[in-house]
């Protein structure tokens, strides 16, 4: 496909088929167009339709990207403080620690300042996505290491960082989970079997969310469970989530209903995704065209043509589990997040907070369920990435973009984060507090 009619794909999908489309207009596609020819280069090309996406400010569930590109194989802390390497694969040249000072020879404010339009978020913490794409098609990178200049080209790596998912007793009584997403069910399924005994032993749970990229909402129903105080049950809980309203347009109940129904014949799949998955394959069938409908409930034609093309998807997971009641263990559960933590991940700690045994720690989710459900359009050599949902905080004026979901206690980083676990730190102290 051309590289011009890609870029009108993506223009027609933004404003037609995108959930942004109630609230976002983006940027003018007109400047966009004159820059844009099909002989131009991958990376020109890329930087031009990302620029263009920029414009709309939704983080992470819009996207356009290179199908076949390597792992970067390092993870950015973007502050005001400076922009820094956390983790980095030997094979990229870049080192944990490393400061990155400039790029193909200019300073790195003066490098964003050229840039701007390129990041689509106004919080340094969120800029590291774009940082990444730059800092791999930089030709020139310069770092500070152990305090002198060095520069450098940033290769790409054989293996991306892996996701890692880790259950292991920090002293006697404290349970510590590590799940990096709700993406790697068989992973997942194996760290809760093994693990379901200990905790319902200890007297506190930490659970490891900080570099947790999301997935599939139902992989984390099992920790929700622990959450709940002694007899307690889900009908208990004083839930205010808005709930969400999806855009059912002809190609977005198309690409949902073809993901959806590829991912339920493989193997493995639970019965309760399994379920979970017809439900939502039933309600896009039913819905094709519609407007506002609450999924779910009795009322499902209650709005039938409020606005063309949305439906309300509504909160009926609050009777999702009605026989679920509470233990007496883990006597008290403690959450770490960071701007790391995304999608599923913004959804499980903002869902932990409920919870009146649940302690959050660390920094602000990334923030990016304003928009979701995304569908993924494939060009050959490129993919889209678009939101087909949207939340309805948004009409409220209580969306989380730029925001992401606040932890309880606030840890700001800094660079002794660099040399040791100061988040896991403070956590064990209030544990001895506690």
């Amino acid at each position: 496909m051309r590289k011009t009619a890609i870029f009108e794909d993506v223009v027609s999908i933004m404003t037609q088929d995108s959930a942004t489309k109630k609230d976002i207009d983006g940027a003018d596609p007109t400047g966009f167009r004159e820059c844009i020819s099909d002989d131009m280069s991958e990376k020109d090309f890329l930087y031009q339709v990302q620029t263009y996406l920029a414009s709309f400010g939704v983080i992470g569930h819009v996207a356009f990207r290179e199908k076949y590109a390597k792992p970067k194989g390092f993870v950015l802390r973007s502050t005001i403080q400076g922009l820094y390497v956390e983790q980095a694969n030997a094979d990229t040249n870049l080192q944990a620690g490393d400061q990155i000072v400039k790029l193909d020879g200019q300073h790195l404010e003066e490098f964003y300042r050229m840039h701007r339009a390129y990041f689509t978020s106004s919080t340094p913490e969120r800029n590291y996505r774009e940082w990444s794409e730059l800092i791999s098609k930089a030709r020139q990178v310069t770092v500070l290491r152990a305090g002198a200049e060095q520069i450098l080209s940033v290769e790409p790596s054989q293996n991306p960082i892996e996701s890692r998912f880790e259950c292991k007793e920090l002293e006697k009584g404290v349970i510590y989970l590590r799940l990096d997403d709700f993406r790697n069910e068989k992973a997942i399924n194996k760290l809760y079997q093994e693990a379901q005994d200990t905790i319902k032993r200890a007297a506190c749970l930490v659970i490891d969310v900080r570099q947790n990229t999301g997935g599939m909402d139902s992989l984390y129903f099992p920790l929700l469970h622990y959450a709940l105080s002694e007899g307690q049950v889900y009908s208990d809980l004083d839930w205010t989530d808005e709930g969400m309203e999806i855009l059912y347009t002809e190609r977005n109940v198309d690409l949902r209903l073809k993901d959806f129904e590829a991912y339920v014949q493989q193997e493995g799949i639970n019965q309760e995704m399994k379920d979970l998955l017809e439900i939502i394959m039933q309600d896009l069938q039913a819905n094709r065209g519609k407007g506002y409908v609450k999924f779910g409930g009795e009322d499902r034609e209650m709005f039938p043509n409020v606005k063309e093309g949305y439906v309300k998807f509504g909160g009926e997971d609050r009777e999702m589990f009605p026989n679920v009641k509470g233990g007496s263990h883990p006597e008290k559960i403690f959450v770490l997040a960071d701007v790391y933590c995304a999608s599923s991940g913004d959804n499980f700690v903002q869902m932990m907070k409920w919870f009146p045994k649940v302690t959050v720690l660390g920094r602000p989710t990334l923030g990016i369920l304003d928009y979701s459900n995304c569908c993924q359009v494939d060009y050959g050599d490129y993919s889209l990435n678009f939101p087909t949902s949207r939340a309805l905080a948004l009409d409220k004026g209580q969306g989380m973009t730029d925001k992401g979901i606040e932890p309880d206690i606030l840890i700001p980083w800094t660079v002794e984060h660099l040399e040791r676990d100061v988040d896991l730190e403070r956590c064990l102290e209030m544990i001895h507090d506690f």
